[in-house]
């Protein structure tokens, strides 16, 4: 039993990761804190609930489709609404942020329940068969959302590491002036990350689509997992989002089943406010 609870928590663990991983990056690049990014979450699983329902696609089209369009709807978000951050002078850059991004939260999820409606909905398994590691049996379900969320976030480790643009998305946390005086574009760059930030929740969304119901009102708990993420990893830590991510997982799932469900919620709340009280750079972060 403890096996099995130890894998699932890796699963869902990898997720969370997911979604702070994509936190972390715009946090990192454009130096905000985005309300709305539970809401591309919700988006994300309702373009792969209808890809897969209306289009009759397999997971392998229905998430990226997801994932195609958070990240245009993430970068139109960036050109028309958040891009005076960076072109314009602004006294608090931070509070307009704020206030823009909980103003997204807002309407993302009204409009939800205008255009998808209130009731809940769940797309087809991805994967109808389960599957055994180390003798226990996982939903393949599941499996796929763990292995897909850790080949994403890994893939996005390597990108930034390797090519000119992840150098520049790094020169960009670090110093944006300095970045901008060696020919990084902030403008562009911004609205990439922001894109790419939006299309990662918006995977996560669609991976768990089967595994959890949809409704407009679900972006609020992965918004929450992805703060607790990036608190407990650091901010703008990629390695320190995955790692986080996994000890969310597997301690809340741990303390499910040992403790109450009824105090799993509480459970992240409890590490991010250790981690901010005795350590609050964070696993990865910097002081």
């Amino acid at each position: 039993m403890l096996l099995e609870l130890i894998i699932r928590g890796i699963t869902i663990g990898l997720v969370y990761a997911l979604m702070g991983v994509g936190l972390a990056l715009l946090n990192g690049v454009m130096r905000i804190i985005n309300f709305a990014h539970g809401e591309f979450y919700m988006i994300g699983g309702y373009m792969a609930y209808y890809a897969s329902t209306m289009l009759g696609f397999q997971f392998y089209f229905s998430v990226p489709t997801a994932m195609i369009v958070t990240f245009i709807l993430g970068a139109v978000v960036e050109k028309l609404l958040l891009s005076p951050i960076h072109t314009q002078e602004m006294e608090k850059p931070m509070d307009y942020a704020l206030i823009m991004t909980f103003g997204l939260l807002l309407f993302f999820r009204q409009l939800a329940i205008k255009v998808f409606g209130p009731y809940r909905h769940k797309p087809a398994d991805y994967i109808t068969s389960d599957v055994y590691i180390l003798g226990v049996k996982i939903s393949g379900n599941e499996v796929l959302a763990g292995v897909v969320s850790a080949i994403l976030v890994i893939g996005l480790a390597i990108f930034i590491k390797k090519t000119w643009r992840g150098r520049g998305w790094r020169a960009t946390t670090q110093s944006r002036q300095g970045a901008k005086i060696n020919g990084v574009d902030i403008g562009k760059e911004s609205w990439i990350a922001c894109g790419v930030a939006c299309a990662l929740a918006g995977a996560a969304g669609a991976l768990v689509a089967p595994i959890f119901t949809l409704s407009p009102t679900i972006g609020g708990s992965p918004l929450v997992k992805s703060y607790e993420v990036m608190a407990i990893g650091g901010l703008g830590s990629i390695a320190g989002s995955l790692v986080a991510g996994l000890m969310l997982g597997v301690t809340e799932t741990l303390g499910a089943f040992y403790i109450s469900s009824a105090y799993k919620d509480a459970i992240g709340f409890l590490m991010m406010g250790f981690f901010l009280l005795f350590r609050p750079q964070g696993l990865f972060g910097q002081k």
